[in-house]
Order: structure tokens, then C-alpha cells, then sequence
């Protein structure tokens, strides 16, 4: 995926909700630990403060709980894309590139958004993985493609192909992630939200 929401700050819930709350952050810490090959259902439950039986109570099976995590965060970042401002397309637009490219990265962030390359690289072998990130995708393409379009309906943008254009925007943050991470160079993905902001400056932006 993209972009994930910070799963380090868990909200306000019921008991049912906090169980399952802080399963995934376990299932957080173990991904960051030891990154999804060496992830097992053991290691999350080393790193749940609760009864060990009460994970193994609901789950059992190492793949299912990643099927649900990767659910569980796709949620929050609908919630988190919901909470940006949408008033000014322009604004719009450069909120999402943010979230795609984030300005600041930790270690930890790196080490998670590995652990997700590595099961992205499972989604063709795993129908719930796949399911999950075609989920992701289709979020954001569809986020893209309407501020777009409302940008251009208020004359903001050229009239460009809202639909090339989020292509564009999308494939251009995802490689520059993967390249980040991979290499451990949190440069390469801050010099490519330049240059997408460049790109949304001199080629949407009506009267730059």
C-alpha cells in the first residue's frame, strides 16, 4: 500500500475494540521487528500485552490475521483521507501526495513500509492480500481522480485527463516509495514529492 496510517497511537474504543486494536499493533511491531518473511503468529504474540491464548483465540493462522491488519489499516486511512481538506483542490491534491510521500520517515516507518513491499510481493500468490491492496489502490486512484476533476470544474486546472493524470501521480509516489525503502534512502522519495509537486505545478496548475 501507499500510505499507512500511524498505527503507534491506538483511539478511544469498547473492550471488543481494544482486544482487536491492540492485536494489530502487535501484529505492527512484529511486522517492523522482523519484517513479513520472519513474522510468525508466534512473534505477534510475543509482542501482545495481553493473554497469549486470547490471540491464539482468534487467530490461529499467521496469513489470516496479516489479511485482516492490512483491513484494519485500510480503514483508518479511509477515515484519514475523509479528515483532509477539501476546499481548495489544489490543497486537496497536495494533502494526498503527502500522505503517499510522507515528509518525515523514521526507521520504524521504513522498516513497516518494508514489511508491506514484502507482502505486496505475495499479493499475486495470496487472494486476501490481493483483494486488500486492490482496495488500496482503488482508494486512492478514485481520491485523485475526483480532486482532479473538481479542479479542473473550477478552473483551478487545465483540462487535463483527470484519469492520466492520477496514473501519473500514483505510479510516480509508489516507485519512488519502493526505491526509498529498499535502498534505506528516505532521500529519494523526499526529492520525488518535489518533483510530483513540481509536476502538479507546471502541469495542472492553470495559472502558475
Amino acid at each position: 500500500m501507499a500510505c499507512w496510517p500511524n498505527v503507534r497511537t491506538m483511539s478511544d474504543s469498547t473492550d471488543a475494540e481494544s482486544v482487536t486494536e491492540e492485536i494489530m499493533l502487535a501484529t505492527y511491531r512484529a511486522l517492523c521487528t522482523h519484517g513479513y518473511p520472519n513474522t510468525s503468529i508466534a512473534k505477534i504474540a510475543d509482542e501482545f500485552e495481553k493473554s497469549k491464548s486470547l490471540l491464539y483465540y482468534h487467530y490461529d493462522d499467521k496469513e489470516d490475521l496479516l489479511e485482516d491488519f492490512l483491513a484494519f489499516l485500510l480503514d483508518r486511512l479511509e477515515t484519514r483521507l475523509d479528515e483532509v481538506d477539501r476546499d481548495d483542490p489544489e490543497e486537496h491534491l497536495l494533502a494526498i501526495i503527502d500522505l503517499l510521500l510522507p515528509p518525515e520517515m523514521d526507521d520504524e516507518d521504513g522498516q513497516f513500509r518494508r514489511a508491506v513491499l514484502e507482502m505486496r510481493s505475495q499479493a499475486p500468490y495470496h487472494e486476501g492480500y490481493r483483494a486488500q491492496f486492490e482496495r488500496s489502490d482503488e482508494l486512492f486512484l478514485t481520491e485523485l481522480v475526483s480532486v482532479v476533476e473538481r479542479g479542473i470544474e473550477a478552473e483551478e486546472f487545465r483540462p487535463v485527463n483527470a484519469e492520466e493524470a492520477a496514473e501519473f501521480i500514483f505510479s510516480a509516489a509508489n516507485g519512488a516509495v519502493e526505491r526509498g525503502v529498499t535502498l534505506g534512502d528516505t532521500d529519494v522519495i523526499e526529492r520525488n514529492r518535489e518533483i510530483i509537486r513540481g509536476y502538479v505545478e507546471s502541469q495542472l496548475l492553470r495559472y502558475a
